[in-house]
């Protein structure tokens, strides 16, 4: 009997527990199923009053604090707990603020600072002075697009949705190839490439493939890297860089050509001009066009500041009219393709900024932009089979435009 006593008061005791155990746990599944709303910022919504506006000229970011009306030890406390990682008294105009106010107080509870698009930091009020750095995460996607040229290759980018700076990787990827100064209505272009973003701004993008149609002649260039070796090589796996640039300066026009006879705006004299002359704004970089050595850089009269250099034994080209020598350029000196020489200017005979590029084959002046150079060397057997597959899974995206209207993917 005493024995059933125990059994049912043990049992009872066990029930009882076993019920406030049950009802602990559903309690806090309810309790955690009810999320709380956040923003970007991971930051609750609810209860708090959101104010947005930038960095303004000549603030700084205590300036701001004490504008928020947070405690003076607070601040100083907020640029010490953040100096690890940043250095609050460098804010930049216009970089982005949030502010989180308490709705029933009306006191800042956060603060979001964004030096970046994808950087914020996160400084807690509440009790004493929290720091958090945030990241937010980046955006990978393939596009693929295609566009008609109807002014200019960046109007057309622009039109097709993309950003700007496709524009100059296109100019610079087919430097070698396409004449970018004497882009007809009606080319075209195609491109697939990666884009990444972040909040839907975009950091950057990378391109993978692109076609330029350029007076009926097809240009293709595939990016491709193995080994050491990393660039962007036509369909049948040739390297699209070649001796020679097409121009020493990026993307500008061309105000005056080659010509055997031309009216000298200056000189007001019939005359052979034996270059053509890239107008770009004074201070815009020259570039050597090939890798040489450089066997003049001085001043006459006629040339203003001017640099020559050889290349081989059979070209030389020559930059004329810099506003200055880049430092370090003179006779002697080995340039590599694509290093600085020197700065657009008008300084000899010269009306407005630009560059007279002049071009020496076998002694004699040519028109640089109608020399021939011989394509490269091929990639290797052993690599040509893996360049292959990538181009065959990419040109397909390579489509020509049928409409005058950009298209988008």
């Amino acid at each position: 009997m005493i024995f059933i006593k125990r059994f049912l008061f043990c049992s009872s005791i066990f029930l009882f527990l076993s019920s406030l155990l049950i009802n602990s746990t559903t309690d806090f599944k309810t309790s955690t199923a009810s999320e709380i709303e956040r923003n970007q910022f991971d930051l609750p919504v609810n209860g708090f009053i959101e104010e947005a506006f930038t960095v303004k000229s000549g603030q700084s970011f205590a300036s701001i604090l004490k504008d928020q009306g947070v405690p003076q030890q607070f601040i100083h406390l907020a640029s010490i707990k953040a100096s690890p990682r940043i250095d609050l008294h460098k804010i930049r105009r216009g970089d982005p603020v949030h502010t989180y106010k308490d709705a029933t107080s009306g006191k800042t509870s956060f603060l979001v600072y964004q030096p970046s698009i994808q950087n914020y930091f996160v400084f807690d009020f509440r009790d004493s002075v929290l720091v958090h750095e945030g990241v937010f995460p980046i955006s990978t996607v393939q596009r693929s697009g295609s566009g008609i040229i109807k002014s200019s290759l960046y109007e057309a980018i622009e039109d097709a949705g993309f950003s700007p700076q496709i524009a100059i990787d296109l100019s610079k990827i087919f430097a070698w190839q396409v004449t970018f100064f004497y882009l007809q209505p009606d080319d075209e272009f195609s491109l697939v490439f990666e884009e990444r973003s972040v909040n839907g701004q975009v950091l950057d993008v990378d391109v993978k493939a692109a076609r330029m149609k350029h007076k009926d002649q097809q240009y293709y260039a595939f990016y491709f890297s193995a080994d050491s070796l990393d660039g962007y090589f036509d369909e049948a796996g040739r390297p699209l860089e070649r001796p020679f640039l097409k121009a020493p300066i990026e993307f500008t026009r061309i105000s005056s050509r080659y010509s055997p006879r031309r009216f000298h705006p200056v000189t007001k004299r019939y005359r052979p001009h034996l270059g053509t002359d890239f107008a770009a704004p004074t201070g815009t970089p020259i570039v050597a066009t090939a890798t040489g050595t450089v066997i003049a850089a001085s001043y006459t009269r006629a040339n203003g500041n001017y640099v020559k250099i050889r290349h081989n034994d059979t070209f030389s080209t020559g930059y004329l009219h810099m506003s200055k020598i880049a430092p370090g350029i003179r006779p002697g000196v080995r340039v590599n393709q694509k290093q600085l020489i020197g700065y657009v200017g008008s300084t000899g005979l010269a009306t407005g900024p630009h560059v007279c590029y002049r071009f020496w084959k076998n002694g004699k002046q040519v028109d640089a932009l109608k020399v021939e150079m011989p394509p490269s060397d091929p990639l290797s057997d052993d690599l040509l089979p893996q360049f292959t597959q990538i181009v065959h899974s990419l040109r397909p995206d390579l489509v020509e435009s049928s409409s005058t209207t950009a298209l988008i993917h």
